[in-house]
């Protein structure tokens, strides 16, 4: 068992059991996968709402929905309210009967249901603590942890998830999202009121644990509102309205501003740059191509961390973000104070942070055209502003260079 990161060690809930296996074992849940993937496909169960553990999906994908509607609501001058749910234990809390129930229900060949039933059931478990070894104890509910066939049944349990369609629904593994839009607030209070009633009872019935100490909910709104929102209740708690929520690794905050957000990136930043310093500093023993290559590889990602979405947030916060560049690349080449910045990156090659998020927004938003899945074409929707405020595609062009000056 491995301990949570920033969790409290001394209480046991907050360790993750991880699943040994062989390695015959290993090749045969890959083909037990490839084909549970098939018949998934074939049958159409995996709904195209739910973005985690599919190739061609990624988080960015799911966050641009969320985004992209956010402003929709921003142009058309409408309210959006959003519930972040936390699930508990997400893996570990699968009900198997409810498991194999819906595989049943979906038509899965009796083949793999029989395979899947011997693959759940019948699992033990020990505990070593020191060398302290405990009883062998009986696994009554959950997917092994580490195993490539867990996400897949997650996705499968949770691919009947309440519906409607005044309500979107935003999914990456086990990080869920509702968002609601109308022209008033008490419109988009009681409809995600209504829905978190669904979800209750869909939660209720296939044993599904919420946080409700996790979850948060949002009112994302241009200008202000002197009107007292109504509270949230959701399995008899109330949901307190906050101003900025965090999905997926992005903070979102009520106005859409990404403030929070790239505040947040900067210090990751700076604190894997103080760890980083021995390798890139002035000191140290690596060559320049070594150095260029940590900053590409771990500084420059944590930098520009969703930035096909944040990118067309003001321009102060994109000079910041290339002032940050600029120090780290002085340090790495140990410039004298005289040197310009543009001279730096001109020698080194690398890109101003306005020219890395026009490229990447650009490869991204190209392959757009020929994806698979619907929800993600619809996004192709939203690349021309048709109201004040722009969306992310216009990250992929740019009115104002920013020199590194």
């Amino acid at each position: 068992m491995f301990p949570k990161p920033g969790q409290i060690h001394k209480l046991p809930g907050n360790y993750r059991p991880i699943t040994l296996l062989s390695n015959i074992g290993k090749i045969s849940v890959k083909i037990i996968l490839s084909r549970l993937k098939e018949e998934c496909h074939d049958l159409s169960i995996i709904p195209n709402e739910h973005y985690g553990f599919r190739a061609g999906h990624g988080c960015i994908h799911q966050l641009l929905r969320v985004t992209n509607a956010i402003t929709q609501g921003f142009n058309h001058k409408l309210y959006t309210g959003g519930v972040f749910l936390d699930v508990r234990k997400a893996f570990d809390r699968i009900w198997h009967n409810g498991l194999i129930y819906k595989l049943v229900q979906f038509k899965i060949p009796n083949y793999l249901i029989v395979i899947l039933i011997n693959y759940l059931r019948n699992r033990t478990f020990r505990v070593k603590l020191n060398h302290t070894l405990s009883d062998i104890g009986n696994i009554k509910a959950g997917t092994a942890q580490g195993r490539i066939l867990s996400p897949l049944l997650y996705t499968i349990y949770t691919s009947d998830f309440p519906k409607t369609n005044q309500i979107m629904n935003c999914f990456f593994a086990d990080d869920t999202a509702i968002l609601a839009q109308g022209s008033t607030i008490n419109y988009v209070i009681h409809t995600l009121q209504k829905g978190l009633n669904n979800i209750k009872k869909w939660c209720t019935l296939w044993h599904v644990a919420i946080n409700t100490d996790k979850t948060h909910a949002i009112m994302f709104l241009k200008g202000t509102s002197r009107k007292e929102l109504k509270t949230l209740s959701f399995f008899d708690e109330d949901l307190t309205w906050d101003k900025e929520v965090k999905d997926l690794g992005q903070t979102l905050d009520n106005k859409l501003t990404f403030r929070s957000h790239l505040k947040c990136n900067t210090e990751k930043f700076w604190a894997k740059v103080h760890l980083l310093l021995p390798l890139i500093g002035r000191r140290s023993p690596l060559t320049l191509g070594k150095k260029l290559l940590l900053f590409k590889q771990v500084l420059r990602p944590i930098l520009t961390y969703t930035t096909q979405i944040w990118g067309l947030a003001a321009f102060s916060h994109r000079k910041n973000a290339q002032i940050l560049q600029n120090k780290i690349l002085r340090i790495i080449v140990n410039a004298a104070w005289y040197v310009r910045n543009s001279v730096i990156h001109n020698d080194l090659k690398i890109q101003t942070i306005e020219e890395f998020i026009k490229d990447l927004s650009s490869n991204f938003f190209q392959k757009f055209v020929n994806h698979i899945n619907p929800t993600v074409l619809d996004q192709l929707n939203y690349t021309h502003n048709n109201g004040k405020y722009a969306f992310p595609y216009a990250t992929t062009k740019w009115s104002t260079p920013l020199k590194p000056a």
